[in-house]
Formats: structure tokens, C-alpha cells, sequence
């Protein structure tokens, strides 16, 4: 049964029936989801949602969406994902159109393949060592180190106060590129669309860890079944690598904590 913690019962709104007010317009179908009760209900919901829309990669927001929304509209702008120069307009509708000319910003469906485009084409020379490094390990008295986020999922979240969460499916061959829906990593210090792209491309291809959700500060990803201690031991000394500072102890210590589990919270944004 899903629900908040005050009993109130879960309430979905699909984008056709009220489309949900954000900072830019969102190019993907989808729904709202109100009184997610935790975490558990939240991966649930997505898990549902997804095996109703084989083919297409379902993409949840996550902390606080209103930030997100903010930075994700300024990402898209900041980093020319809605630049239209060189891409077909012929097939679009007149809704995408003023006195004959482009709105000049991307806001209808037809248009999210040219969102994809720019993306993929600006993250064909990063590499995953353009990431490393990026993002320090923690910092001082956040509790946003990976081994703290991701044994408290609730508090990393803020489940308790998040009144709407987001579902877009994504038209996508791989959840790598359900970004395009929700791009984001505004300031200087964030991992930037880009390079959150590389990253999440890397752990789908090589621990099969799917992308499945972004916010504000964090990036959601799931498998199809546990990870096998081997496989997280990996995991752990990747991921360690790839924050600054990380604590000597910090494979180890992710590791033990991932082995047998689906999940994983990844902080993409310096706090």
C-alpha cells in the first residue's frame, strides 16, 4: 500500500490532466506523485511504472524539485542543449512556432530528440577522467560523503519533505539518455549534463546500473537484481576513485554496504 506516514493515500496526476509547473518546459510525458510515504515507495512506484512502459526509460525527480527544476532550466540554457542551428524543423508542429519563427527554446515533445541530440553531441569528448576528481569527497559537516547518503536514503532525499515528486518517460534507448529530460549541474562546481552523462553511461554498461532519477543534488540509480560482492568491491574502488579526498577506508567501507543491494545514490553537486 502506498502512502505518507500521515496515512494520506498516494495520488497520481498524469502530465495530461495537470501539467506540473516547472522553472522550463518539460518535453516528456509523465505523471505527479503526492504522499510518497519513503524511499521504498518511491523505487516501487518507479519499478511499476517502468515495467508499464517497456521500451522507454521512466526518470523520477528526486531532492528537492523546485531547486532542481531552477537548475535544471539554466543547465539547458547555460550549455546550448535547446540550440536549434542545424537541426530539421520542417516536422515540428505550429505550437512550436511564433508569427512563423521558432520560440526559440524547446517546448513541445517533437522537439525532445534535438534536446538529445545537443547532449550526446557536447559529451562525445568527455571521458570519465574529466569526472574524477571534480566533486570532493564530502563537504564539512554536510553528511554528503556516498557512504553516508546512501545508508540514509530518507535523510539524503528528504523524503519527509518532498510533496511532489516527478515521472517522465523518456523516449530512450538507454536510461543514460533519459537525461536529456531533466538535464542538470548548473554551477561551476557540479558535475555538469555532460559529464553526468559519461558517468551514468559507465555504470549502466558496466555494473548495470540504470539511471532512474535526478535532483538536485543527487542521481538515482537500480539494477535488476543485487549486486554480487565482487561486483560492489568494484563499485566501491570506482567510486572512491572518483571523488577527491575520499578516506582511505572509503572502497572498503562502500563495498560492504552495496554488496546484496540494487540501489545506489551518487552526489553530483559540490553539498
Amino acid at each position: 500500500m502506498f502512502g505518507s506516514p500521515r496515512g494520506q493515500p498516494l495520488k497520481l496526476v498524469p502530465f495530461t490532466q495537470a501539467k506540473p509547473r516547472t522553472f522550463g518546459p518539460l518535453l516528456c510525458d509523465g505523471l505527479s506523485a503526492r504522499n510518497l510515504g519513503s524511499f521504498a515507495e518511491l523505487l516501487a512506484l518507479h519499478a511499476r511504472l517502468q515495467a508499464e512502459h517497456p521500451g522507454q526509460r521512466v526518470l523520477a525527480s528526486l531532492d528537492d524539485l523546485g531547486q532542481a527544476s531552477y537548475t535544471s532550466g539554466h543547465a539547458t540554457d547555460h550549455h546550448g542543449l535547446d540550440d536549434i542551428e542545424g537541426h530539421d524543423l520542417s516536422g515540428l508542429r505550429a505550437e512550436a512556432f511564433e508569427n512563423g519563427e521558432h520560440r526559440g527554446y524547446l517546448s513541445t515533445p517533437a522537439e525532445f530528440p534535438i534536446r538529445l541530440a545537443n547532449l550526446l553531441e557536447r559529451a562525445r569528448e568527455i571521458r570519465l577522467e574529466h569526472v574524477a576528481g571534480v566533486l570532493d569527497w564530502e563537504t564539512s559537516g554536510d553528511g554528503n560523503d556516498l557512504v553516508t547518503i546512501n545508508q540514509a536514503p530518507e535523510a539524503a532525499l528528504r523524503i519527509a519533505q518532498e510533496k511532489e515528486v516527478l515521472f517522465q518517460v523518456v523516449p530512450v534507448g538507454t536510461a543514460a539518455q533519459a537525461i536529456a529530460a531533466f538535464p542538470n549541474g548548473y554551477f561551476s562546481a557540479d558535475l555538469d549534463p555532460m559529464q553526468t552523462y559519461v558517468l551514468a553511461r559507465r555504470l549502466e554498461d558496466e555494473y548495470d546500473l540504470s539511471l532512474f532519477g535526478i535532483g538536485a543534488r543527487m542521481l538515482g540509480f537500480r539494477r535488476p537484481a543485487a549486486l554480487p560482492q565482487e561486483r560492489a568491491r568494484a563499485l566501491g574502488e570506482e567510486l572512491a576513485a572518483l571523488y577527491a579526498g575520499a578516506p582511505p577506508k572509503a572502497a572498503e567501507a562502500l563495498a560492504r554496504l552495496l554488496t546484496g543491494r540494487d540501489w545506489l545514490l551518487l552526489r553530483y553537486t559540490e553539498s
